[in-house]
């Protein structure tokens, strides 16, 4: 190959290279922004599938981010009439990619058994809009504004306030009860004990990353969110609990050994039950009666509330 030969073939390389390294960065780019940008889950419950009116509550985050959250009073028991006294709360967080919609069940049964439940849009989905998904990072402060809302409210005892989350959003729970001893009580099924497995998790459910983009996606997202993603912050913060009593539901189809991580590192007391057989998030679809049973007794003994109707 002569001189003019090579220089076309090396500069055909370098074409090329750059070519591959620009869509290379293009596809980490559309993966990042489906990851802190999540579409709107295809199923979910709706609000008119439930027979209960919930009272819109526009709040704001610690760090002043605008969330949208419903209010649901606690049903009184069968033949007497709602309690003028106030009453335990439990704070529902939906997991990544959800939206307040997939916590109506959850907040259905907590309502005929006695307790106020509050449930939000966190940031970066449903109508808590304009702010990206952070993994975590930033949700605990979603939580924290849950909680100065609720002190506002008079109809609920803040002695008495619990928090239950699915998936990312148990994690959120544990994160936000290790900062705020407002929360009296913690139940978190299938929680993640670093949320670096959270965002991986993510790119896996938004886009299909290719092996050798991994990292590139993965630092382009913390990069768009502006956060250093504190890895071990659930596990951390499950061992900070100071004694508040804590439920861990593992379903035991998917990722037991975030769980039980999260479940040696808490103190006592706490307390664990296997799901055995349900997927990821999914142990109430999948054990119903025994999920209610479990969930609620732990809420009446830990914060107190009216017999169910």
């Amino acid at each position: 190959m002569n001189r003019t030969g090579w220089v076309m073939f090396v500069g055909s390389l370098i074409g090329t290279a750059i070519i591959g390294s620009i869509l290379a960065f293009l596809i980490a780019f559309v993966a990042a922004d489906a990851a802190i940008k999540p579409d709107p889950p295809k199923v979910t419950p709706y609000l008119d599938q439930f027979p209960f009116p919930v009272e819109e509550i526009p709040f704001t985050a610690r760090d002043d981010t605008p969330l949208a959250g419903w209010f649901l009073a606690a049903a009184p028991p069968r033949g007497e009439q709602p309690s003028t006294r106030p009453q335990p709360t439990v704070v529902l967080m939906h997991g990544y990619g959800g939206t307040r919609d997939a916590m109506l069940p959850y907040a259905s049964f907590l309502s005929d058994a006695g307790f106020h439940v509050f449930f939000f849009d966190a940031r970066g989905v449903g109508n808590s809009t304009g702010v990206e998904v952070t993994f975590g990072e930033r949700e605990k402060q979603d939580v924290l504004g849950a909680l100065d809302y609720l002190a506002t409210r008079p109809e609920v005892d803040k002695a008495r306030i619990g928090i239950m989350g699915v998936e990312l959003g148990g994690s959120v729970a544990i994160m936000a009860a290790a900062k705020d001893t407002r929360i009296a009580a913690v139940v978190a099924e299938a929680p993640y004990a670093s949320l670096e497995l959270a965002l991986q998790d993510a790119l896996d459910r938004t886009v299909a990353v290719p092996s050798p983009l991994r990292s590139l996606t993965t630092y382009l997202v913390k990069r768009r969110i502006a956060v250093d993603i504190e890895d071990r912050a659930p596990i951390e913060a499950a061992a900070r609990l100071g004694g508040r009593p804590l439920l861990v539901i593992e379903d035991s189809r998917d990722r037991t050994d975030q769980a039980r991580a999260i479940f040696a590192t808490a103190p006592e007391p706490k307390t664990l039950w296997v799901a055995h057989g349900a997927a990821l998030g999914a142990g109430l679809t999948e054990f119903p009666i025994e999920y209610v049973a479990r969930t609620v007794d732990f809420l009446r003994s830990n914060i107190g509330a009216a017999l169910s109707k």
